[in-house]
């Protein structure tokens, strides 16, 4: 019996119409245009952290109006500095989302949504990297990170969980040394270096328009290009490792602090060993 012209209707109203990628874009701030201080931007209640997320809104931003330009359907931004606690939903693009809140989930919000493509706003450079501009990863404390033995950053775990859900990692703007991190994962993706190290902790920045300017365009063609990125799938089981650096005792010693090691048959289960979730 063939369907009636109606349930036809029906049905193709359950369908979803064709749309473009979508695009989850994660933020952080050390790695935005005009930030170099520790001390001053970027944390809350530093005399100029309202300058960095007003530099930082304004990054996100372009990057949003890039991907819609490129074709994507949907963008969700990450806040993920301090805590989640850095955007507003008052300065994100009118027609992006914004996810905020502790704690982070161990899939960091990827299993969620199908998403095609991750953008990197404000990023740094891991721990140790010599040329790098407020480089660290996870915390000051942490001296190394590695995958099964493959030292990686910030940039480097978020692209592990996202290849684990087969989403590649497609641009990224920060300083110049967490550009070249990301190329060592994604040789095709689009960077934008608003910004590299000069002299021993200074910072020379494009100026925040011609930032923006970059990475609009950079999004814009990193969404046009999605097919064309691979996700970094990395094969169980996983060993993700932490090192150190020596810690100063009440009695002024330097001591050594032990690696903590997580494990799992996937870099999931790894992730959630770490977090406790």
């Amino acid at each position: 019996m063939k369907p009636s012209l109606l349930a036809l209707a029906f049905v193709s109203l359950l369908q979803p119409p064709a749309q473009g990628p979508r695009i989850f874009i994660v933020t952080d701030m050390e790695g935005v245009g005009g930030v170099n201080n520790w001390d001053e931007q970027v944390s809350p209640g530093q005399r100029r952290f309202e300058e960095s997320r007003r530099l930082l809104a304004g990054e996100v931003n372009a990057a949003v109006e890039g991907a819609l330009e490129g074709g994507a359907s949907e963008v969700v931004i990450w806040d993920g500095h301090d805590g989640s606690r850095t955007l507003s939903v008052d300065v994100i693009h009118p027609k992006a989302k914004l996810i905020q809140g502790r704690p982070t989930p161990a899939d960091y919000y990827l299993s969620e949504r199908p998403y095609h493509g991750i953008i990197f706003i404000g990023q740094h450079a891991k721990a140790g990297t010599p040329n790098g501009l407020l480089a660290h990863s996870q915390s000051l404390s942490v001296r190394d990170i590695t995958i099964n033995g493959r030292s990686v950053g910030e940039i480097g775990q978020v692209a592990a969980i996202a290849g684990h859900f087969r989403i590649p990692v497609i641009m990224v703007a920060g300083d110049q040394a967490a550009c070249e991190e990301f190329v060592e994962l994604q040789p095709k993706g689009e960077t934008v270096a608003v910004k590299k190290l000069v002299g021993k902790a200074s910072a020379l920045s494009l100026s925040h328009a011609e930032a923006c300017d970059a990475i609009r365009a950079a999004a814009r063609r990193a969404v046009r290009r999605i097919r064309e990125f691979s996700p970094w799938i990395i094969e169980g089981p996983v060993e993700m490792r932490f090192e150190f650096h020596p810690r100063k005792t009440e009695t002024g010693q330097l001591e050594q602090v032990p690696p903590r090691v997580y494990r799992g048959q996937t870099v999931l289960e790894a992730f959630q060993q770490w977090l406790g979730r």
